[in-house]
């Protein structure tokens, strides 16, 4: 295939346009571009661990794209779920995949080492299941402890001058407690709003009344979890998204756990896939505020 960027961009925009909706896009393109770089040097074996690979959409398409690529048959995924390791194996019988609990240390050990390691959509999960029946929510500390050591467990994996690359979601700078107004479009948009603040189980949502049905106050922490969760409701997939947190970092959190890595950090961009969609259910009436950043993409060189 050509090696331009131009000729990428193309072949990803257009060959993965499910992976394109939820923004995993930008993952897939920025990961071609490492296995691209890597491959430059054609002694260079290029083999990529994905950590949390659900099916294997996107370890599969990247093995595919760059097949030919030296070692990258030698590529792996991971994931705890046996139906979608099961699904994984079935699509591509090219690749290696794990069933096993990547936040496990013994289990990674054994893996080995490679030059990209993939972090796609994974550790919010990982921050979401260090749930406190007493607090009646997500033990934060505790759960941000257990995503720092599942990331130092990941770099490990690195070989010499690797590539780790986060995809996920994104707590907001500064004061996410500042109260906002916001007003919905029509009574089905506060009706789902409603179904989301009784049923979102990592934090209790609350919310304020305004004497108009479509207004209301909450702080910004809980608008962004509602935002960053729309699309999922009344779709099967929410009574699995309703027990998970997109946020747990912010930027500087996100780079600040890359250098104690000591990881080069060599690209950190945000970027929203549903502005629009948002913008057509619920007016923001706060002045001076606007619809949070959705996602952050992260890529560190091993030193």
């Amino acid at each position: 295939m050509p090696d331009s960027d131009e000729f990428w961009d193309f072949y990803w925009e257009t060959s993965n346009h499910k992976l394109a909706d939820l923004g995993k896009w930008e993952a897939i393109r920025a990961a071609s571009r490492l296995v691209r770089r890597l491959a430059v040097d054609p002694l260079q074996p290029v083999r990529i661990l994905e950590l949390g690979c659900g099916e294997g959409q996107v370890i599969g398409a990247l093995v595919r794209a760059h097949a030919g690529t030296r070692a990258i048959e030698a590529s792996c995924g991971v994931d705890y779920a046996p139906a979608a390791i099961e699904k994984g194996r079935r699509a591509f019988p090219e690749l290696t995949f794990v069933e096993g609990d990547f936040t496990d240390p013994g289990m990674l050990a054994g893996l080995g080492q490679f030059e990209i390691v993939l972090l796609v959509n994974a550790l919010h999960e990982v921050f979401s299941a260090i749930y406190s029946d007493t607090l009646g929510e997500v033990d934060v500390p505790q759960a941000k402890q257990h995503v720092e050591a599942t990331l130092v467990r990941a770099a490990e994996r690195l070989a010499r001058g690797g590539y780790l690359l986060l995809f996920d979601g994104l707590e907001s700078d500064g004061d996410v407690s500042g109260v906002v107004r916001i007003c919905w479009r029509d009574r089905e948009a506060r009706r789902r709003f409603e179904t989301f603040a009784a049923e979102y189980r990592p934090f209790r949502i609350t919310y304020c009344e305004t004497g108009d049905p479509l207004r209301v106050e909450l702080s910004y922490r809980d608008f962004t979890r509602y935002m960053t969760k729309s699309i999922f409701l009344d779709k099967p997939l929410w009574q699995t998204e309703r027990l998970e947190s997109y946020q747990y970092f912010n930027q500087a959190e996100f780079r600040a756990a890359f250098e104690r890595l000591g990881l080069e950090v060599l690209e950190l961009r945000t970027l929203t896939v549903d502005y629009e969609k948002w913008r057509a259910e619920v007016e923001i009436e706060t002045e001076g505020v606007d619809f949070p950043a959705e996602h952050i993409l992260l890529v560190g060189r091993h030193r």
